[in-house]
């Protein structure tokens, strides 16, 4: 089962201004030392050591099994009753030695999307952001790199694979995106130390270059999973947005693999509530 740890109150003029209902999952006091939270307005707070890690919920919405066609019906109707699964789109922030890197940009206030109202909220400006690193160019993870047609992070280096850069070599958004960011973009060869402390695993079959990131013992994981109460315990299942289903499925086993192995804290582009998994078991 999945346990998704809760976060610390921003403030309680926010909680006064945000009040939302939300769902709030306690875990047990595990060896990776992430302290109990509390969550405001889709901004959750983690303490690992040595880093802070924030989610940025950009948009919470349900994930519909229609977009798993090949999911068996009598599966889906037993683990998503209601046809849609609890799903969002997340950035994630990390502080570490009093500089920011952000991982994924979402949709872009263009689109609808609250990643720069929840930078807002922690008092960040965008110039503040040094380092951005993409997991894959998908509309919902690089739409917040631009805001009007303009870099929305000025001061940022821009890194992501080298084997995603290639596979959109032709798309016109893509490349509009990367030549507002020329002389700042760093393609790579996925490997550890792709900055200090930073480690870059090559995932593909969701999209050719996808690219999960871990640091210590936080692993990022992009868009291996989109609709968490079907694809825990079923990897094999693709939605449509994965490029290439068998090498994506493939890969998303290998992925629940390393984790469970290395005891790794999960956090995800399509994990619902806080977006982050301390203990995570493909049961």
């Amino acid at each position: 089962m999945k346990k998704i740890i809760p976060f610390i109150l921003l403030a309680a003029v926010l909680m006064i201004c945000c009040r939302q209902e939300q769902k709030e999952y306690k875990t047990a006091s595990k060896p990776q030392e992430i302290k109990d939270t509390t969550i405001v307005a889709g901004v959750y707070h983690y303490q690992f050591d040595g880093f802070e890690l924030w989610t940025l919920q950009d948009m919470q919405r349900g994930m519909s099994m229609d977009l798993f066609p090949k999911a068996d019906p009598q599966v889906v109707k037993k683990l998503v009753p209601t046809g849609e699964a609890e799903s969002a789109i997340n950035a994630f922030l990390v502080k570490r030695g009093g500089e920011y890197i952000l991982f994924d940009a979402g949709l872009g206030l263009d689109q609808g999307g609250a990643m720069l109202d929840k930078l807002s909220m922690l008092n960040i400006k965008p110039e503040e952001i040094r380092t951005v690193m993409l997991t894959h160019f998908h509309g919902d993870h690089i739409g917040g790199m631009l805001t009007g047609g303009e870099v929305t992070f000025p001061n940022a280096e821009v890194y992501f694979s080298k084997e995603e850069q290639a596979a959109w070599k032709r798309d016109g958004r893509v490349q509009r995106f990367l030549d507002a960011y020329e002389g700042h973009v760093h393609p790579f060869k996925c490997a550890p130390n792709i900055i200090d402390g930073v480690d870059a695993i090559l995932a593909p079959g969701h999209t050719p270059g996808h690219t999960l990131y871990q640091i210590g013992n936080l692993l990022i994981i992009g868009d291996i999973i989109h609709a968490l109460a079907l694809q825990q315990t079923h990897p094999e299942y693709c939605p449509v947005y994965d490029q290439e289903p068998q090498l994506a499925a493939k890969t998303r086993k290998e992925v629940y693999d390393y984790i469970q192995d290395h005891k790794l804290v999960v956090a995800g582009m399509h994990l619902p509530y806080s977006g982050v998994i301390e203990d995570f078991h493909a049961e």
